[in-house]
């Protein structure tokens, strides 16, 4: 008993440290796509696609995400206008959703979630990307809805509809691996309040964008590792209990609530918010 008791500690130790670790460097990528972003994402996802030998879809995957990494290092040296770039972020995540939403319409059957992928790729539509040109520190972009509400609203529908993803396409112990990937963004921007209006729940498409390109590396470079130490068997069933028609029932009802309750408060604030945003600044 002592043994599983001190394995059990031993696994959330781990993961707490990790979860505290994904949020920092997704911070510090975040705010610096220079000095943050080129040594914490670009040089090890190059480096995993060079000595680890992914799969061809596990390197389709993080060959997309490095290559919006180095694009952002072009609009911090203002080879463009970096506003741009927040218009493509916002296009691929449209694409990214709906890359999963099909995977768990057509490979998995998981036609409840792929309800809910479709709604919150919709929602996509409610939230405006800016980069922050006069920023007090740092080179980054903020991305909220006409209101507050409608950027929590959607991250959390995002974030619930992601989770039940990975649980579909991964096992327990790299879905728990997530929990940390996706709760970073929101940890990041409880963190960030105190910078105002610079700060707060608008990083958090900037630092779910990070996670996700770390969470790439990480994966494929140390999957074995997290199959091992992440695995917990109580965490192993509330997975399959997840994937029970009732859980996916409710959760899709949640998360088409909270997308319409995203579109509802949209349209009463001024509707669709979006200019086309010139090559140079």
């Amino acid at each position: 008993m002592q043994t599983t008791e001190k394995r059990k500690a031993d696994m959330i130790v781990k993961w707490v440290m990790f979860t505290a670790s994904i949020t920092g460097m997704a911070l510090m990528a975040g705010f610096y796509p220079v000095y943050g972003n080129v040594p914490l994402i670009v040089i090890p996802s190059i480096l995993v696609l060079i000595f680890s030998k992914p799969v061809f879809f596990e390197r389709l995957k993080l060959t997309t995400l490095l290559s919006m990494r180095i694009i952002i290092v072009a609009a911090a040296f203002r080879l463009f206008n970096p506003q741009v770039y927040v218009d493509v972020i916002m296009l691929m995540l449209i694409v990214n959703i709906l890359e999963a939403t099909f995977t768990d319409l057509l490979r998995h059957k998981k036609y409840f979630n792929a309800a809910s992928g479709f709604a919150v790729a919709i929602g996509v539509i409610t939230l405006r990307g800016l980069w922050q040109f006069d920023a007090p520190f740092g080179d980054y972009y903020l991305t909220e809805g006409a209101l507050p509400a409608i950027t929590i609203m959607y991250a959390l529908a995002y974030t619930l509809w992601n989770w039940i993803f990975v649980t579909n396409e991964f096992s327990s112990s790299v879905s728990l691996m997530h929990v940390g990937f996706l709760a970073a963004p929101l940890i990041g921007s409880v963190c960030t309040l105190g910078l105002g209006e610079f700060g707060g729940i608008g990083m958090w498409l900037l630092l779910r964008a990070n996670s996700l390109s770390i969470g790439g590396w990480m994966q494929i470079g140390a999957k074995d590792w997290f199959e091992r130490e992440f695995y917990n068997e109580k965490f192993d069933k509330f997975v399959k209990w997840t994937k029970s028609t009732p859980v996916q029932v409710v959760c899709m009802l949640i998360n088409l609530a909270l997308i319409a309750a995203c579109i509802i408060l949209m349209i009463q604030n001024g509707g669709i918010r979006y200019e086309f945003s010139p090559f140079r600044i």
